[in-house]
């Protein structure tokens, strides 16, 4: 399983209303996630597989279509490794990691991902995006936007090999 609950509580969800339910087989994962996105209770299900996940077919994916939108449940499926096959589904996304962006002093940046919309029924699809993972708030930010909103760190900054070489302009240490 690729989630944890430390990582989702990081995204904002809340660890004491995560139930996680490990499924003995695909057609077990189905029938849990169908009963779950049934529940009027129920903000979220997500569900993973990895590979060809024979059981999920257009009438399983319907079925989770019809009882997302009569409990208003945000129901997601997570495949890894998969082919493309039809799907009830709203939307059909394909996420993929990404080199984060350096902060200042090439420092390593937030956790980055491509985003691509693959399929939006009612709507276009197309769009890209990179996002970044933006720790202080909880969020994912568009990269392009980041990069323009950046502060520059105040001060003059000298590169260390001007400082070895003693370069004129270069700050000198003094004895």
């Amino acid at each position: 399983m690729f989630f944890s609950g430390d990582g989702l509580a990081l995204l904002g969800f809340q660890p004491r209303r995560l139930l996680m339910v490990e499924a003995d087989s695909e057609i077990d994962m189905l029938r849990a996630g169908l009963e779950a996105a049934r529940c009027s209770g129920v903000a979220a299900v997500l569900m993973e597989s990895e590979g060809r996940f024979a059981d999920y077919d257009l009438t399983a994916s319907r079925r989770l279509v019809l009882a997302a939108e009569a409990s208003r449940a945000c129901v997601m499926l997570i495949r890894s490794d998969a082919e493309l096959r039809s799907s009830a589904a709203r939307t059909r996304w394909s996420i993929t990691s990404a080199p984060s962006v350096p902060l200042e002093a090439d420092a390593p940046g937030g956790a980055a991902i491509d985003a691509e919309l693959l399929r939006c029924r009612g709507g276009a699809a197309g769009g890209r995006w990179r996002l970044i993972w933006d720790m202080e708030h909880g969020v994912f930010r568009d990269a392009a936007q980041l990069s323009a909103q950046q502060p520059t760190m105040p001060g003059a900054v000298v590169p260390f090999s001007r400082l070895r070489t003693g370069e004129e302009g270069a700050i000198r240490r003094r004895a």
